[in-house]
């Protein structure tokens, strides 16, 4: 058995067409025009399904895994109250808004490291131009 899901975005970007077919109904696939306000739905709700679906197990290291790095967003800090932590939010192109639950001591870990950055850019930009 098979089944697949095909996407064709339209010329001018502004909707798709979701064509889905298995082995049963090859000659009835069915064809569904969709938003991006509806692919955004979508991938929300898959990805609550998958979080349901993984419920339980450990999250799996970072380490070595793929992601494209989201360049250019809007994004928010505020604080969250069940763990005294806060909560870092943006709009991700791929997946809409996420957020993130930093813990006082994830946020303590992200300081040190945005101030080391900084500390490294400082040094960068202070030793162009100068000679060896």
């Amino acid at each position: 058995m098979f089944s697949k899901i095909d996407f064709t975005l339209t010329d001018d970007k502004k909707s798709v067409t979701m064509t889905l077919s298995s082995e049963d109904d090859a000659d009835k696939p069915a064809v569904i025009s969709l938003s991006a306000e509806q692919v955004t739905q979508i991938i929300q709700v898959l990805g609550r399904v998958r979080e349901t679906m993984l419920e339980g197990q450990d999250v799996p290291s970072i380490e070595g895994a793929r992601f494209t790095p989201v360049v250019r967003t809007r994004w928010a800090l505020q604080p969250e109250a069940s763990t005294d932590g806060s909560v870092l939010a943006f709009q991700h192109p791929a997946y809409g808004p996420v957020g993130l639950v930093l813990t006082p001591q994830d946020s303590d870990k992200l300081m040190r490291g945005l101030h080391m950055h900084q500390e490294i850019r400082r040094d960068n930009y202070a030793n162009r131009g100068k000679l060896n």
